[in-house]
């Protein structure tokens, strides 16, 4: 496997890289009135954000209007209302209540919108937003990815299998708290969530492992696509150097966007040392199928942010959000070129509190119905924008 790691890594860096250097990491664009603006981002958190004063300065005729609140922020956007709450993942646009991967936020005497709203939203060149009930103050529409959707997944009469990959295992301790190991509570949180699927319609929930034994990361991908899983959920923990490190984040694939991310990822990818095979150009051919698949990708991150979103919740207070992220990791590559897919850091074992947290009972069960609320909610927003019309089965 080591071998071909080291293919994947290369191959991956340099189609990321190349994606990379058309949009710097440290600039948004936007295509307005046929003419390309360029934003300066910041990263007071893990995703990029753009100064609301900044974007209205530089699209006088598009966002318009713009006034504070208090911790609101209201303008208009090519001649609709919008509305932003800080710290909340949904704004209003028009009618319409939308959900965003990561909340806006207030920082010094600014109020910072992440660059997914210009992108997404403020581009012409991006996908409109569709429309949808707001009745009940969830998400009433999420943009449609690019491409078509996969069939089985817009039955609202056919389960949903829910492919569940706790990391590590067996040889492979993964990250070591100071009491703990990471292959121990992610099969625990896994186990839950499996349960918490089983309770409720709609689900058939697929465990990669359910005891501590080591599965390549081949293995875990080949494994979801030979069961035509509809959502890959991979749970993994996080350590860092300075024990104070805490949080969680949800991440999809992409090229890695700080050098923590990319360490993080390297070292998952690295695994274990085994004598696997050496890879083949196979493995790039396999690289370019999952890319490939822009619906996947599209829909990864919008259910990263279902998933970031429902454990924000159900740790308020208790865990600073450390946001949606990319990061180019192996064992998404696999099962992407079928299902959405993404991997839930739940916390650091490095630091005493929240390893405390993690080892507990109520807070394994916590994270997994977290977890399960988002694959609910997110399946949900799925038939709302394929299927339309009463939703049997939901």
């Amino acid at each position: 496997m080591v071998a071909a790691v080291a293919i994947v890594q290369v191959a991956l860096s340099g189609i990321l890289a190349s994606a990379a250097a058309q949009a710097p990491a440290e600039t948004v664009e936007a295509e307005v009135a046929g003419r390309t603006v360029s934003l300066a981002v910041a990263r007071h958190r893990a995703y990029p954000a753009v100064a609301a004063e900044d974007l209205a300065g530089a699209l006088e005729s598009v966002l318009e209007d713009v006034t504070r609140n208090g911790i609101f922020l209201r303008a208009r956007l090519r001649g609709e209302a919008v509305a932003f709450e800080a710290e909340s993942p949904f704004f209003r646009h028009g009618g319409r209540t939308v959900q965003l991967a990561n909340p806006p936020y207030e920082e010094g005497s600014a109020f910072w919108l992440p660059a997914e709203f210009v992108t997404r939203w403020v581009s012409e060149a991006s996908p409109p937003v569709t429309e949808g009930s707001t009745e009940s103050g969830a998400p009433g529409s999420s943009p449609a990815p690019a491409a078509d959707p996969l069939p089985a997944r817009v039955d609202p009469t056919v389960p949903w299998r829910v492919i569940i990959d706790p990391g590590h295992g067996g040889r492979d301790p993964g990250t070591l708290g100071g009491v703990s190991f990471e292959k121990d509570i992610v099969l625990a949180i896994a186990i839950r969530l499996r349960e918490e699927l089983e309770g409720r319609e709609m689900f058939e929930p697929h465990l990669t492992r359910d005891t501590d034994i080591y599965v390549d990361l081949d293995v875990r991908s080949q494994f979801a696509v030979d069961r035509t899983g509809d959502l890959f959920v991979s749970i993994h923990a996080n350590a860092a150097e300075d024990e104070r490190a805490r949080g969680f984040e949800t991440i999809f694939l992409g090229q890695a966007r700080s050098e923590e991310a990319r360490e993080v990822a390297l070292r998952e990818n690295r695994g274990p040392e085994v004598d696997d095979a050496a890879g083949s150009p196979s493995d790039v051919q396999f690289i370019l199928a999952g890319l490939d698949r822009t619906e996947n990708l599209a829909e990864s991150r919008l259910f990263a942010g279902f998933v970031q979103n429902s454990i924000r919740t159900a740790r308020r207070g208790g865990s600073p959000d450390r946001g949606v992220i990319q990061g180019p990791w192996w064992v998404l590559l696999g099962a992407l070129v079928r299902m959405p897919s993404v991997i839930v850091e739940v916390g650091f074992l490095s630091n005493d509190e929240e390893e405390r947290y993690l080892n507990d009972a109520a807070g394994q069960g916590a994270i997994a119905r977290a977890i399960a609320d988002a694959i609910v909610a997110y399946r949900e927003d799925v038939l709302r924008r394929y299927a339309p019309g009463p939703e049997s089965g939901c």
